[in-house]
């Protein structure tokens, strides 16, 4: 085939898309962002990135079984493929994504496509991956000091330090992360977790930026151990897919032509600095309706509650346990009496942090965004959940509820069962609703203020609060979802008693507790 006729067939696509979705890359179709967006998306998937796995589904399905169990689900709304979708949404959220798989799956050219799309050169992104080895030192990483200075200066404030240009760029890749030395990763911790580098009391800002870390899923030789709160910083995990034979012919014509998808990147798909910036704001402008935000709450709380963590109330979570050097398989056994096959804590070993609920939050903006919606759907929550958490959550493979028939597969597919967490706890939520409606009531009615609330209406209202603890500890079955009310409903009681306090001891008036 002439390079000019592969290179024409390469333009429009292997794949056809929705014909409710205009994809011709020009200024009249592409008006908004979101087009823009979706053009770009799929660009990628039809021209650049060979990936078939449409694994991120929207609307009701169909389902197709062979004898044996296995199940093919055919989606009957626009389904995307995580591989190219999650980069994308991460380009757009200014956040932290990993890329993990096999060597040669298309992790590093992912991240560089992302780094097209920001408006960078084809040289300047190959010039500023960070590869990782080794060898890797704090001065390969960040920079060094002019050595010219270090003669002449009488104090540190006269060293100019040389720093790395690829710090201040808006998309950042740090090839095999797993390969750097854990001095020099802790170094790259704080360039990512505080937006700044310091060196010989200079300092240099990363600005707002996205990062594309990768990692071979073999743990090698020459590898690290990641340090910890350098995987908490980790928003996102991307998993590469392996190629399907099918598509042979196309790497065929890649190689027959000489020319790489990175070359023939469309300049209508690349955005501005400006369009980057109004992107990530429009994202944060998008809804989340307040019934959507109860549900992903309903299903994150009660990931850290373990009932036999501490025999004090506020100490029954999973960091009590982390603390003491204990692990949830060791204590969740016969002596809980929470059935383990229905109750989310006890498939983990581990909850998820602050940072984990804002980063699901920022991704489910993102998702609905790139879908044209203005408000969130829980469906959003349910598709961008499982990448959020993949590397958040530990599994308790102890758990009597991996013992069930068919839940052991679990284990080996972090997305599916995370997932099943996710559809487990939509499916209790139905039942936990009405308490949570109550708790909803007397939260509303603190959060008008106390102002102007006498001691008597201070006091009905702590009646109030405790008689509903009362009933839920009484009536209700210590479980997640209760004990996240029980200690929301404490620190209502504690606000009324310290004001009711308050009150007591200055009739007149005088500074508020």
């Amino acid at each position: 085939m002439a390079n000019q006729d592969w290179v024409s067939r390469l333009l429009s696509g292997r794949a056809s898309v929705d014909k409710g979705l205009n994809v011709h890359l020009s200024e009249r179709d592409g008006g908004s962002l979101h087009d823009k967006m979706r053009q770009a998306y799929w660009w990628i998937t039809n021209n650049a990135v060979i990936c078939p796995y449409y694994d991120i589904e929207f609307g009701g399905s169909a389902a197709l079984k062979s004898s044996a169990g296995d199940e093919l689900h055919l989606p009957e709304d626009m389904s995307y493929s995580s591989f190219v979708l999650i980069p994308l949404l991460t380009l757009f959220t200014c956040r932290r994504a990993l890329l993990i798989g096999g060597p040669g799956r298309g992790k590093t050219t992912s991240a560089v496509l992302m780094a097209l799309l920001s408006g960078m050169s084809r040289e300047d992104i190959h010039r500023s991956i960070q590869r990782g080895h080794p060898q890797l030192s704090i001065a390969d990483l960040l920079g060094a000091p002019l050595p010219s200075d270090m003669l002449k200066a009488e104090d540190l404030s006269a060293v100019k330090v040389s720093w790395r240009k690829w710090i201040t760029q808006r998309v950042k890749i740090i090839d095999e992360y797993n390969r750097i030395p854990t001095k020099t990763q802790s170094a790259l911790l704080s360039l990512m977790a505080e937006g700044y580098a310091e060196m010989m009391d200079q300092y240099v800002y990363a600005g707002r930026s996205s990062w594309f870390l990768t990692a071979n899923d073999d743990q090698g030789g020459g590898t690290f151990q990641v340090i910890e709160a350098l995987k908490d910083r980790l928003d996102v995990v991307v998993r590469a897919v392996p190629f399907n034979s099918n598509f042979i012919d196309t790497l065929l014509q890649r190689i027959e032509a000489d020319k790489s998808p990175e070359e023939l990147l469309p300049k209508d798909i690349v955005f501005t600095p400006g369009e980057l910036e109004r992107a990530y704001t429009s994202i944060l402008e998008v809804e989340v309706p307040r019934d959507v935000l109860e549900r992903v709450a309903f299903f994150l709380g009660q990931l850290d509650f373990c009932r036999m963590a501490s025999p004090r109330f506020e100490f029954k979570h999973k960091d009590t346990l982390k603390l003491a050097g204990q692990t949830v398989s060791a204590v969740c056994n016969e002596q809980c009496p929470l059935d383990k096959k229905v109750h989310l804590c006890t498939q983990t070993e581990n909850g998820v942090s602050v940072r984990a609920y804002q980063t699901i939050l920022h991704y489910a903006k993102a998702l609905a965004f790139f879908r044209g919606h203005s408000v969130v759907e829980l469906e959003d929550f349910r598709q961008i959940a499982p990448w959020v958490l993949h590397e958040k959550l530990v599994p308790n493979t102890r758990s009597a509820f991996f013992e069930v028939k068919g839940h052991k597969l679990l284990l080996q597919d972090r997305v599916a069962w995370i997932r099943h967490m996710f559809d487990m706890a939509m499916g209790h939520h139905e039942k936990h609703e009405p308490i949570r409606r109550k708790v909803g009531v007397l939260r509303e009615q603190l959060d008008k203020g106390l102002s102007g609330i006498d001691l008597r209406t201070t006091e009905k209202r702590l009646t109030a609060v405790t008689a509903l603890m009362n009933e839920l500890l009484t009536k209700q079955e210590l479980s997640g979802p209760i004990y996240e009310d029980l200690i929301h409903l404490k620190s209502m009681y504690s606000r009324y008693r310290n004001y009711a306090t308050w009150l007591k001891e200055n009739p007149g008036g005088g500074g508020r507790p």
